[in-house]
């Protein structure tokens, strides 16, 4: 219900753990009920979903934030709506409804499903919308995705619960301050988890995050090596333990998790993904597969899969990015000179350096 100041908050109901980048499903406070009672009666019905369509998908802010954000694309509508046909072959056919706004740019896409459970119509329609993006962008290549899935409630058509990717909620005030330590020997790495959290995309954070970590032997070598050359007797750090109810919060079955103990055992048990997303056509112990990106139960094992790896993968970084703090920097990098703002000219970036003279 909306509180005293007539506002009516999001609810978080999957995943449990607000992990950013994580596929969620949000829904106002005062719809609960409804949804209860929906997901109670398992009465098989048509069921309403709208994509919101634009060039990107929001990352930061709430759910208020990306909700009001409007969408943005150079799709037009010649006639608004239009109703249209996406054909497969026999009777496998499927028809959405294009709405545009007062200019005709396309805002949604509207598709209707056949499920007991609300949950299942969001994985049903997310498909069907996905291969009708992907023939727009055959036939006229723009960037189109699909910035929300919304489910209209069957008794009013309000929105009664929105499926996106989480954005991250928190933000940095920053300064004032000095500057920034940049560690090399953890700038590509840092690079790579940048690039993941910037995406939108599940598939390319998880690869991000593996390529992370087969980074790790590369970087405990050299750190070892280091200490050894130093004379440091501390020993470099065990990779992070795994956190049960964590993983079970972010969606992972508790049958998965058996046996998985460290963060090395998540990413070896996840190995398969990786492969699917890395080399596309993999063989598999029944054959030859591929993973089909349209999906929605792809795009939401992917979700879940990628944030646990990105977790984990900063973790392992962070761990020993301490012990080199601790232990190293200031042996590795002596005679450091500390920039003073005064001087400022003299720390500029000059071609000479970079071989372009």
């Amino acid at each position: 219900m909306a509180d005293s100041e007539g506002r009516d908050p999001f609810v978080l109901i999957e995943p449990r753990e607000p992990i950013p980048g994580t596929l969620a499903i949000l829904a106002r406070e005062s719809k609960m009920q409804e949804i209860h009672d929906l997901q109670s009666a398992r009465k098989r019905r048509t069921w309403r979903v709208r994509a919101v369509i634009s060039d990107s998908i929001p990352l930061c802010g709430d759910g208020d934030d990306v909700i009001a954000r409007p969408a943005y694309n150079k799709f037009f509508l010649n006639e608004n709506p239009i109703s249209i046909y996406l054909h497969a072959g026999g009777r496998n056919a499927v028809y959405y409804d294009l709405i545009g706004d007062q200019t005709a740019q396309l805002q949604f896409i509207e598709i209707r499903v056949e499920s007991a459970l609300p949950d299942n119509a969001l994985l049903l329609a997310r498909k069907p919308i996905n291969a009708l993006l992907d023939a727009f962008a055959r036939n006229s290549p723009m960037p189109l995705v699909v910035q929300r899935l919304e489910l209209l409630s069957p008794a009013d058509g309000s929105v009664l619960v929105s499926e996106l990717i989480l954005p991250c909620r928190h933000g940095v005030r920053f300064g004032p301050l000095g500057g920034v330590m940049q560690r090399p020997i953890f700038a590509v790495y840092d690079a790579l988890y940048r690039e993941a959290i910037t995406s939108s995309s599940p598939y390319y954070r998880l690869l991000c995050a593996w390529k992370v970590y087969e980074g790790m032997g590369r970087i405990r070598r050299l750190l070892r090596e280091n200490a050894e050359e130093f004379g440091v007797q501390e020993r470099l750090p065990g990779e992070p333990v795994v956190d049960r109810d964590e993983l079970l919060h972010l969606g992972f079955q508790s049958e998965f998790l058996e046996g998985i103990q460290t963060a090395s055992d998540l990413f070896g048990r996840l190995t398969e993904m990786r492969n699917g997303i890395a080399h596309f056509l993999f063989e598999t112990d029944t054959g030859e597969s591929q993973v089909y990106l349209a999906d929605g139960s792809q795009l939401r094992i992917y979700s879940v899969a990628a944030s646990a790896l990105l977790l984990y993968a900063h973790r392992m970084l962070e761990v020993l990015r301490q012990y080199y703090n601790r232990h190293l920097e200031s042996r590795l990098m002596p005679g450091m000179v500390l920039p003073k703002l005064e001087n400022r000219d003299v720390f500029i970036v000059r071609a000479r350096d970079y071989g372009l003279e």
